[in-house]
Protein backbone atom coordinates (compact mmCIF):
# COMPACT_ATOMS: atom_id res chain seq x y z
CA UNK A 1 0.00 0.00 0.00
CA UNK A 2 1.58 3.05 -1.08
CA UNK A 3 2.22 5.83 1.58
CA UNK A 4 -0.54 8.72 1.68
CA UNK A 5 1.49 11.93 2.34
CA UNK A 6 0.12 14.41 4.82
CA UNK A 7 -2.68 16.98 3.90
CA UNK A 8 -1.31 20.46 5.75
CA UNK A 9 -2.71 24.03 5.23
CA UNK A 10 -0.04 26.35 6.73
CA UNK A 11 -0.58 29.38 8.96
CA UNK A 12 1.85 32.02 9.60
CA UNK A 13 1.68 35.96 9.23
CA UNK A 14 5.46 36.30 7.89
CA UNK A 15 4.99 35.80 4.57
CA UNK A 16 8.63 34.31 3.90
CA UNK A 17 8.72 32.28 7.04
CA UNK A 18 5.24 30.57 5.38
CA UNK A 19 7.08 29.98 1.90
CA UNK A 20 10.07 28.72 3.47
CA UNK A 21 7.91 26.17 5.81
CA UNK A 22 5.82 24.98 2.11
CA UNK A 23 9.24 24.15 0.63
CA UNK A 24 10.49 22.59 3.51
CA UNK A 25 6.93 20.16 3.76
CA UNK A 26 7.09 19.60 0.35
CA UNK A 27 10.70 18.75 0.06
CA UNK A 28 9.71 16.27 2.64
CA UNK A 29 7.06 14.61 0.80
CA UNK A 30 3.78 16.56 2.43
CA UNK A 31 1.07 17.97 0.19
CA UNK A 32 0.53 21.71 1.20
CA UNK A 33 -3.13 22.18 0.36
CA UNK A 34 -3.44 25.94 1.59
CA UNK A 35 -2.01 28.28 2.96
CA UNK A 36 -3.16 31.58 5.42
CA UNK A 37 -1.70 34.81 6.76
CA UNK A 38 -3.33 34.87 9.87
CA UNK A 39 -5.49 32.84 12.18
CA UNK A 40 -8.95 33.03 11.05
CA UNK A 41 -8.38 32.55 7.51
CA UNK A 42 -6.49 29.62 8.56
CA UNK A 43 -9.33 28.26 9.78
CA UNK A 44 -11.80 29.14 6.64
CA UNK A 45 -9.23 27.52 4.78
CA UNK A 46 -8.94 24.60 7.01
CA UNK A 47 -13.24 24.15 7.09
CA UNK A 48 -12.54 24.55 3.04
CA UNK A 49 -10.07 22.19 2.57
CA UNK A 50 -10.33 20.04 5.46
CA UNK A 51 -6.77 18.75 5.88
CA UNK A 52 -4.85 16.10 8.05
CA UNK A 53 -2.63 18.71 9.81
CA UNK A 54 -2.93 22.37 10.25
CA UNK A 55 0.58 24.25 11.06
CA UNK A 56 0.06 27.15 13.38
CA UNK A 57 1.67 30.38 14.50
CA UNK A 58 1.23 31.57 17.58
CA UNK A 59 0.81 35.21 17.53
CA UNK A 60 -0.47 36.28 14.05
CA UNK A 61 -3.50 39.26 13.79
CA UNK A 62 -6.98 38.70 13.59
CA UNK A 63 -7.19 35.29 15.24
CA UNK A 64 -4.15 34.38 17.40
CA UNK A 65 -2.91 30.63 16.93
CA UNK A 66 -4.28 29.46 20.68
CA UNK A 67 -8.05 30.88 19.82
CA UNK A 68 -7.78 29.44 15.82
CA UNK A 69 -6.72 25.96 17.44
CA UNK A 70 -9.50 25.96 19.78
CA UNK A 71 -11.85 26.69 16.51
CA UNK A 72 -10.33 24.33 14.69
CA UNK A 73 -10.99 21.15 17.30
CA UNK A 74 -14.09 22.21 17.99
CA UNK A 75 -14.73 22.36 14.30
CA UNK A 76 -12.50 20.03 12.69
CA UNK A 77 -12.26 17.76 15.79
CA UNK A 78 -10.11 15.20 13.56
CA UNK A 79 -7.56 17.29 12.11
CA UNK A 80 -4.64 17.78 14.32
CA UNK A 81 -3.01 21.41 14.41
CA UNK A 82 0.67 21.67 15.09
CA UNK A 83 1.96 24.73 17.35
CA UNK A 84 4.70 26.09 15.64
CA UNK A 85 6.30 29.42 16.71
CA UNK A 86 9.34 30.81 17.81
CA UNK A 87 7.76 31.64 21.67
CA UNK A 88 8.95 28.80 24.00
CA UNK A 89 7.08 30.24 27.35
CA UNK A 90 5.16 27.79 29.41
CA UNK A 91 1.98 29.76 29.36
CA UNK A 92 1.93 29.46 25.77
CA UNK A 93 2.73 25.79 25.53
CA UNK A 94 -0.44 25.48 28.72
CA UNK A 95 -2.53 27.72 26.30
CA UNK A 96 -1.47 25.68 23.13
CA UNK A 97 -2.65 22.21 25.27
CA UNK A 98 -5.59 23.42 26.33
CA UNK A 99 -6.72 24.24 23.05
CA UNK A 100 -6.18 20.59 21.78
CA UNK A 101 -3.01 21.24 19.87
CA UNK A 102 -1.35 17.95 18.98
CA UNK A 103 1.99 19.54 19.39
CA UNK A 104 4.23 22.72 20.30
CA UNK A 105 7.44 23.56 18.27
CA UNK A 106 9.81 25.79 18.39
CA UNK A 107 10.87 27.34 15.00
CA UNK A 108 14.45 26.10 15.18
CA UNK A 109 12.92 22.87 15.45
CA UNK A 110 15.37 20.19 13.41
CA UNK A 111 13.32 19.84 9.68
CA UNK A 112 13.42 16.13 10.32
CA UNK A 113 11.73 16.62 13.68
CA UNK A 114 9.30 18.69 11.96
CA UNK A 115 8.19 16.60 9.41
CA UNK A 116 8.01 13.45 11.60
CA UNK A 117 5.31 15.07 13.60
CA UNK A 118 3.83 15.87 10.88
CA UNK A 119 3.12 12.69 9.61
CA UNK A 120 2.47 11.22 12.98
CA UNK A 121 -0.52 13.87 13.50
CA UNK A 122 -1.71 12.95 10.31
CA UNK A 123 -1.18 9.40 10.45
CA UNK A 124 -3.16 10.33 14.13
CA UNK A 125 -5.86 12.11 12.21
CA UNK A 126 -6.66 9.22 9.70
CA UNK A 127 -6.42 6.91 13.03
CA UNK A 128 -9.76 8.99 14.58
CA UNK A 129 -11.59 8.55 11.45
CA UNK A 130 -11.46 5.11 10.55
CA UNK A 131 -12.33 4.69 14.32
CA UNK A 132 -15.61 6.99 13.54
CA UNK A 133 -16.21 5.11 10.36
CA UNK A 134 -15.84 1.78 12.20
CA UNK A 135 -18.42 2.96 15.23
CA UNK A 136 -20.67 3.77 12.69
CA UNK A 137 -21.06 0.91 10.78
CA UNK A 138 -21.61 -1.06 14.60
CA UNK A 139 -24.17 1.70 14.91
CA UNK A 140 -25.77 0.80 11.67
CA UNK A 141 -25.51 -2.76 12.12
CA UNK A 142 -26.94 -3.25 15.55
CA UNK A 143 -30.48 -4.55 16.07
Amino acid sequence: MALVPARVVVVDDDVAARELLCEVLTGGGVEVVGEAGDGLDGVRTALEVDPDVVLMDLRMPVLGGIEATQQLTEQLPCTQVVILTAYGDHESQRGAGRAGAYSYLLKDTSTKLLLEVVNQAAKFKRGLEAREKLEARETVAEP
